[in-house]
């Protein structure tokens, strides 16, 4: 019986020191104070001091809330927006209960790409500046109309001459007469070149925007527009009358800025099949001059029915197929017609040499 009397006791003190240690134990509270205005970020992915201001009596706690990720934009996205139920979902998963914060202000608050920040959007970057002292908030980066209009001047280009957009590159060099007031990237505009070709080298665009005073501004744009092209290079020295194959010739990748340099080298798949007239030098590029068509009767190379490789060539990247039957006849330089082994579809291929085709 005495033991008795002293359970009571004992359990009741256990019950007081479990809710001392869970009182010792529990999170401080935290107010978030979402922002009432567009936030502009540099970076994919947003976090949670960039859209909320955080109170908290102890500033470690406010930090490491506010690192906590609420969202990131995707490739395509240069516009967010976050709601409240968001930023209570992930304190929840970062294991703060509902009654440790508190969420006031707006429901949702809308988020963008700083790059996408016109000049005189100045409420978020003034906003960004009065986050909580424990965390750093980033720059906002401002709007370099170099960059910003080399991208827009190339996709303009690609749009008009319909080239790959791994073989163009745009180089700005001067913008004259771009106003500071604009009100926004999507009221600009750059004109057509109005040519049958890709202008190269160093051309003079021009290119409109509307201001905040409701008037368009002309603006001149001094740009160097170049391509990539796909050489052919000696691999080795090649002697006067040597055929030309995979085995003494490399494609090299190359930057040109003059339709002369463009169109005064053969390509790759244009000089394989062709004899030297000249004897070339290793790492030479092949002129047209340099070399001549061998005879017709020399050029078939692959028979129907035969086994061959087929290479496929994607940029600097290349997949080898073997023994593939060949479906008709090829000579040096021509197409042939084999079964894809993956595709079960009849695809062409240009003939390399007697056992290989290459399909571009």
């Amino acid at each position: 019986m005495r033991s008795k009397r002293y359970i009571l006791p004992i359990f009741m003190g256990l019950i007081t020191l479990g809710a001392a240690v869970v009182a010792q134990e529990a999170r401080p509270p935290v107010r978030l104070k979402v922002a009432s205005n567009v936030v502009a970020i540099p970076d994919s992915i947003i976090h949670l001091h960039q859209i909320a201001e955080i109170e908290c009596e102890q500033a470690g706690v406010a930090s490491r809330i506010g690192a906590i990720d609420i969202d990131e934009f995707s490739s395509t996205e240069t516009e967010l927006s976050i709601s409240n139920g968001q930023l209570g979902i992930r304190l929840r998963l970062a294991g703060y209960r509902p009654s440790d914060f508190e969420i006031v202000g707006p429901s949702s608050v809308k988020v963008i790409k700083a790059s996408h920040v016109r000049t005189d959007d100045t409420n978020a970057v003034e906003w960004r500046k009065s986050h909580l002292n424990a965390v750093k908030p980033a720059s906002v980066k401002a709007f370099d109309p170099e960059s910003e209009l080399a991208d827009i001047l190339r996709r303009n280009l690609l749009k008009e001459y319909s080239i790959a957009g791994t073989d163009l590159h745009v180089d700005v060099e001067q913008v004259t007469n771009f106003p500071t007031g604009f009100t926004g990237l999507d009221s600009l505009k750059i004109l057509p070149i109005g040519r049958a070709e890709l202008p190269l080298g160093n051309q003079l665009f021009t290119g409109m925007v509307d201001t905040k005073a409701k008037s368009e501004v002309v603006f001149r744009i001094r740009a160097k527009v170049s391509v990539y092209r796909d050489f052919a290079v000696a691999m080795e020295d090649i002697p006067s009358g040597t055929e030309l194959t995979v085995k003494n010739l490399k494609s090299e990748r190359r930057l040109v800025s003059t339709r002369t340099t463009s169109g005064s080298f053969l390509t790759y798949l244009n000089a394989l099949g062709k004899t030297t007239t000249k004897d070339l030098e290793k790492y030479s590029l092949l002129k047209s001059s340099c070399v001549s068509r061998i005879k017709a009767s020399e050029r078939i190379l692959i028979k129907r029915n035969s086994l061959i490789d087929v290479t496929v060539r994607m940029g600097n990247l290349s997949v080898g197929f073997k023994n593939i039957k060949a479906l008709t006849d090829g000579a040096l330089g021509e197409r042939i017609e084999f079964i894809h082994p993956r595709t079960k579809e009849r695809t062409t291929a240009r003939v390399l040499d007697e056992y290989t085709a290459l399909m571009d």
